[in-house]
């Protein structure tokens, strides 16, 4: 979609053109169409452009209101730019481009930071204010457009990735080696860690305010979802309000000035968005799936049906590519320890999408919305059994340890794992139904026992997501919750965003609407 940096001289010096150049250009990837830089003695900021929305340069960015007090760099779409163009107009405000960046600019004008308020979409941005000298970042509530950064006495800096940080001389390089063992554990790194002591990630639906006075960042939440079961309503009426909403959802999600898509894979989240695409579109959509070889792992004969059955456009695309020649690079894009195995198919299909379009629907954020993982089920029902007699337990703890010592497959660890955390609270409990080593496997790998410096990661879990917990009282919409705090935003959306912008593609999800995952958090778990 977009890179956007940004350099603040904390220590009275003044910007370099030449270092924010070379800032700004590390995300070249990211944005081929155009670049940009301004300047204004201590403060710097640079943009490289993947043009989506008002292809003209009356859309280039950084973009400065008016008078010159406020100045822009923003990656991401505002999918209700429309309604809040007219409700700017009605308040006197006069545009001279038609995307939805100068809507971002004149909501910020109009609002100042409760233009949070007003947004519908996908966003990292950063606003110098003249006014209130200072300067203003924020993320989407979801965390699928990143913005990492370092603060030192004489110096504040953000970009979209951490390669583009690591140009500047200031930046920060030393391994952070708790932020390892926790990724041991949790096989991504949850936010404010990066692998790197002194780089933060900002976290989804939170934003950030530098003083330029004192050099003092605040960070705050803007927004959680709000888990109020609502009784009163009926399945048939639950169901049609989650039609209209996602219909809506996608319908301004297929809003752009470039070809739009959709990855389809056999699954029913990816074949309910491309279902209303076509309903929506007076030409067949364009669609992507990738499979393998192999029986057991291929969606390509169920994506191949869905799409006979909508008639789209449809471009099947078979896993074949060196995976281990392709490290190298993943591992460039990705720039964080990160072992979802689903990387290297999501870079391949977007690297072969953007042949055909710019911009791509996909189905993420079906589970974490309607509690699809089979680890839900596994939690509620773990509930009842932590409560059977203890002789109960002594039998199962020795039955699922036979059955792990002679079976040796993944079932049979697994149940050994769900046996040996029953006695853990809840929230432990849940963590180890979707982790990978445990703390006692991590004490034979770190050598230098880190293990034993640094907190167990289970415990560090529950107590980084304690507020989500108190955001709900059910106990599958806490676990919900949770994942909004950190599955989601950390592993997943990362996946998409560095796949997608190391290709020059843009992805939107329809399923990842804040205002449907505020409707589905009434639904009755």
């Amino acid at each position: 979609m977009c890179g956007i940096c940004g350099i603040v001289r904390l220590d009275g010096g003044s910007v370099d053109p030449g270092v924010l150049d070379r800032l700004t250009d590390a995300l070249a990837h990211r944005g081929p169409d155009g670049r940009g830089t301004w300047i204004d003695r201590g403060v710097g900021f640079g943009h490289r452009r993947l043009s989506i929305l008002d292809l003209t340069e009356a859309a280039a960015q950084p973009m400065q209101s008016d008078n010159g007090d406020l100045v822009l760099v923003f990656n991401g779409e505002i999918y209700n730019y429309a309604e809040k163009r007219r409700l700017l107009e009605q308040k006197g405000h006069r545009f001279r481009s038609t995307g939805d960046t100068e809507v971002l600019l004149r909501l910020y004008e109009e609002f100042g930071e409760d233009c949070l308020l007003h947004l519908r979409g996908m966003f990292a941005f950063a606003v110098f204010d003249r006014r209130k000298n200072s300067v203003f970042l924020a993320r989407d509530r979801i965390g699928k457009k990143p913005i990492k950064y370092f603060h030192t006495q004489g110096m504040f800096a953000f970009a979209s990735e951490w390669k583009a940080l690591r140009t500047l001389t200031e930046c920060p390089r030393a391994v952070d080696t708790e932020a390892v063992h926790h990724y041991l554990t949790m096989m991504y790194l949850p936010s404010p860690l990066t692998g790197i002591v002194g780089i933060r990630k900002l976290p989804s639906a939170h934003c950030m305010r530098i003083d330029l006075g004192t050099g003092k960042g605040t960070v705050r939440r803007y927004w959680s979802p709000q888990f109020e079961p609502d009784e009163s309503k009926t399945e048939a009426q639950w169901e049609e309000d989650i039609l209209r909403v996602l219909d809506e959802s996608v319908r301004l999600r297929m809003v752009a000035d470039v070809p739009v898509g959709a990855f389809l894979s056999g699954g029913l989240d990816s074949a309910a968005v491309t279902a209303l695409m076509a309903r929506q579109s007076s030409r067949p959509i364009d669609t992507f799936s990738i499979g393998s070889g192999v029986d057991a792992y291929n969606e390509l004969p169920d994506a191949e049906r869905m799409a006979r059955f909508l008639h789209t456009n449809h471009h099947p695309i078979v896993l074949s590519a060196d995976i281990l020649g392709m490290l190298p690079e993943l591992v460039h894009s990705y720039e964080e320890p990160y072992a979802d195995p689903a990387i290297a198919p999501a870079y391949l299909l977007a690297r072969e999408t953007r042949k055909y379009v710019t911009v791509a629907l996909n189905g993420d954020g079906g589970d974490e919305n309607f509690a699809g993982y089979i680890r839900f089920p596994i939690l509620s029902f773990s509930r009842m059994w932590s409560g059977q007699p203890s002789f109960v337990h002594t039998l199962a703890d020795a039955a699922t340890a036979l059955f792990d010592r002679f079976a040796r497959t993944t079932l049979s660890y697994r149940c050994r794992r769900f046996q040996q955390s029953i006695h853990l609270p809840w929230e432990q409990r849940y963590l180890q139904y979707l982790s990978f080593f445990t703390e006692e496997e991590k004490r034979c790998l770190e050598r230098d026992e880190l293990a034993a410096r640094f907190p167990r990661t289970d415990q560090w879990f529950a107590e980084r997501t304690r507020s989500s917990r108190l955001r709900a009282t059910d106990l599958t919409h806490q676990a919900i919750s949770m994942d909004f705090d950190t599955y989601l935003p950390d592993d997943l959306m990362p996946k998409i965003d560095l796949g997608t912008m190391a290709n020059s593609l843009e992805a939107r999800s329809p399923l990842l609407d804040h205002e449907l995952l505020e409707l589905t958090a009434k639904i009755p778990a």
